[in-house]
């Protein structure tokens, strides 16, 4: 989900402009995308084929350093395994439809050299920082042969870039990646028209702080220290809704302490107007919904693009991440006393909120792509 609200708010600006606009996506997500009134294709291998193709070189991996696995996992899930399959079906589709732009989130690496061959431009709408820069050598040499396919010499990093990189950060995070044709779009909430929020939700939040931790939208979202950081918001004059999403089984999370509500989904818009504390996985979703909304976080990063969202976080001042040996129910607890005490952090978090507001709007960013 992560990989395509990033691109809606854009999507449904260019729509508004009177813009056609056709995604193509894996077939399991184009019922989705088809609710948000798009056009849709199907093409492309699914998230489940992608964690197994994985697979055999996990152990790899997660033998590395937390933050020196992404480069490593990226190289695999969508370079060598998702983008080779999305440009065999893309390809005609492209060409029957013959697009003035390609737009593309970070994670689809196929659109670019397709791009590319045909003299179309090409846009990168990214969802969190872009992958760092040691990283970049291995991702390059797995892109190659889609490259080669196409009859175009091995990429550069500005080539996988594009012509304009639509960067979701703000100033103080920082992580745009060093090519031309940065500029940075301000993260928009995307949900659906019937969403409202449930009537359980106006109780919280009132005579006391409301504490809200999810763990987004992604399976990965189950390895988080869930049982430990029950227990810790149980110990706390805290209201807490507790987020779980749809692989977790609540059965498996033990006793619920009294103070927190646990619901498999709720739209976060709804949440984080009325929150203190946001404890999340740095997932970009959670990570920038907060960040926009001004809400100090907690941060338990699990793999993938999390533990930079984390530094880049807590190096603004608005979060404190817990490390993999700090994440005991004492240790969250330690954390959230920090967030809910010290007033830094809420000066902090108003202060990049302000930033965010700043940034230009998708809106904003039509006039941009009709330049290219």
């Amino acid at each position: 989900m992560g990989h395509l609200t990033c691109l809606l708010p854009l999507a449904s600006a260019l729509r508004d402009a009177g813009h056609v606009v056709l995604f193509v996506t894996t077939a399991e997500s184009c019922e989705v995308v088809a609710g948000f009134g798009f056009e849709v294709r199907p093409a492309g291998i699914t998230p489940a084929e992608r964690r197994a193709a994985l697979a055999p070189r996990q152990p790899e991996v997660m033998a590395l350093p937390p933050r020196r696995r992404r480069g490593l996992l990226f190289s695999i899930m969508f370079a060598g395994a998702a983008a080779p399959a999305m440009r065999i079906e893309l390809a005609p589709i492209m060409d029957e439809f013959s697009p003035d732009v390609m737009i593309h989130e970070t994670g689809e690496l196929a659109a670019a050299p397709l791009a590319k061959a045909r003299d179309i431009p090409s846009v990168t709408v990214a969802f969190s920082g872009a992958v760092p820069e040691w990283s970049h050598e291995m991702v390059l040499a797995a892109l190659a042969p889609l490259w080669s396919d196409e009859g175009l010499a091995p990429p550069t990093f500005q080539d996988v870039c594009g012509d304009l990189y639509l960067h979701p950060f703000p100033p103080s995070f920082d992580q745009a990646p060093p090519v031309r044709g940065v500029q940075s779009m301000r993260p928009s909430a995307v949900w659906g028209a019937a969403d409202a929020a449930p009537t359980w939700l106006a109780e919280l939040g009132i005579g006391r702080p409301l504490v809200y931790l999810t763990s987004g939208t992604e399976p990965a979202g189950v390895q988080g220290p869930w049982a430990a950081a029950l227990e810790a918001l149980g110990d706390f004059d805290v209201d807490a809704i507790a987020t779980i999403g749809r692989h977790l089984d609540p059965a498996t999370l033990g006793p619920i302490p009294r103070n927190v509500r646990v619901e498999q989904f709720v739209p976060q818009q709804f949440v984080l107007d009325r929150a203190a504390v946001v404890m999340s996985h740095a997932g970009a979703g959670s990570l920038l919904g907060a960040t926009a909304s001004g809400v100090p976080q907690l941060l338990n990063p699990i793999w993938a693009d999390q533990w930079e969202n984390a530094d880049a976080a807590s190096g603004a001042g608005v979060a404190v991440t817990c490390e993999l040996e700090q994440r005991s129910a004492p240790d969250i607890a330690a954390a959230l006393e920090r967030l809910l005490d010290d007033a830094r952090f809420n000066d902090a978090a108003a202060r990049v909120a302000t930033e965010v507001a700043a940034m230009p709007t998708p809106v904003d960013h039509v006039a941009t792509i009709e330049a290219l």
